[in-house]
């Protein structure tokens, strides 16, 4: 891949309105708005792919597609409208809630690995992380992988970090070691084309898409708009300081109440 590269961040994909205050339901996209992306990407001269597509060496206007959390809405509309298009996805799910209301089944995901997609770790419970000691740490994080491994029959080699939260500074070595090679943050920004050694890659900037962005606002995203990134990073550093004082369980408490408060 020639050029800096966008890699979009969805989560549940509604059958209407995307919900407001400050539960899940805020991020979530409807699956009209959803389809219209797909079609814009199509449109536009773009491949929406899963991220090991985009990772791929030679690459080209390769735009990845992921989910957290594992919503049932992203089995029933996203999976269905990207296979559809002959789209495929990386599903990054929290192997604890596999299986409950809400939720996608094992034999769903397995529908979903079938059909293209790719399915891989978001941790086992999704917890800040920053907040963990060592043991609770590699329990997450090994214990997420082994699930899907043994699960799915794969080899689960990406994670997305739970909340955008990663491990403190001295316990970060303790992904790899879990057997990560990829980590996708929650940090807005391009990526650099991938190095062509192997081994642990450059941590993976994914772009958030919430609500409906219209066409134009979708295309300035897809197309890493400076302007765009750079008002969104400002955003970023913002609320992180904030995070960075209260703490990120303190921070998502009152990050809710303020956004329910704002309906």
């Amino acid at each position: 891949m020639a050029t800096p590269w966008v890699c979009l961040m969805y989560h549940d994909i509604a059958l209407n309105e995307a919900g407001s205050g400050g539960g899940p339901a805020r991020f979530a996209v409807p699956i009209a708005e959803f389809r219209r992306q797909l079609d814009q990407l199509r449109d536009e001269g773009y491949a929406g792919h899963s991220l090991r597509a985009a990772l791929q060496p030679g690459a080209e206007r390769v735009v990845a597609i992921t989910f957290d959390d594992g919503d049932t809405g992203q089995f029933e509309r996203g999976f269905r409208a990207l296979a559809e298009r002959g789209m495929t996805a990386t599903f990054f799910v929290t192997t604890d809630w596999i299986g409950r209301s809400g939720y996608v089944s094992w034999d769903q995901l397995r529908e979903m690995r079938a059909g293209g997609m790719e399915v891989q770790s978001h941790s086992r419970s999704h917890p800040f992380l920053s907040e963990l000691g060592a043991a609770d740490v590699t329990a997450e994080l090994r214990g997420s992988k082994e699930t899907l491994d043994a699960g799915l029959g794969q080899n689960t080699d990406m994670l997305a970090l739970p909340g955008g939260d990663w491990p403190r500074r001295a316990l970060r070595h303790l992904i790899a070691a879990a057997g990560y090679r990829v980590v996708a943050t929650s940090r807005w920004g391009t990526n650099s084309p991938p190095p062509a050694a192997a081994g642990v890659l450059p941590p993976v900037l994914r772009c958030t898409i919430q609500g409906e962005p219209g066409s134009e606002g979708f295309r300035r995203i897809v197309a890493g708009d400076v302007a765009l990134g750079r008002q969104r990073r400002i955003r970023e550093d913002t609320l992180g300081m904030l995070r960075g004082a209260l703490g990120p369980s303190r921070y998502a408490s009152w990050r809710k109440v303020v956004l329910d408060a704002l309906g």
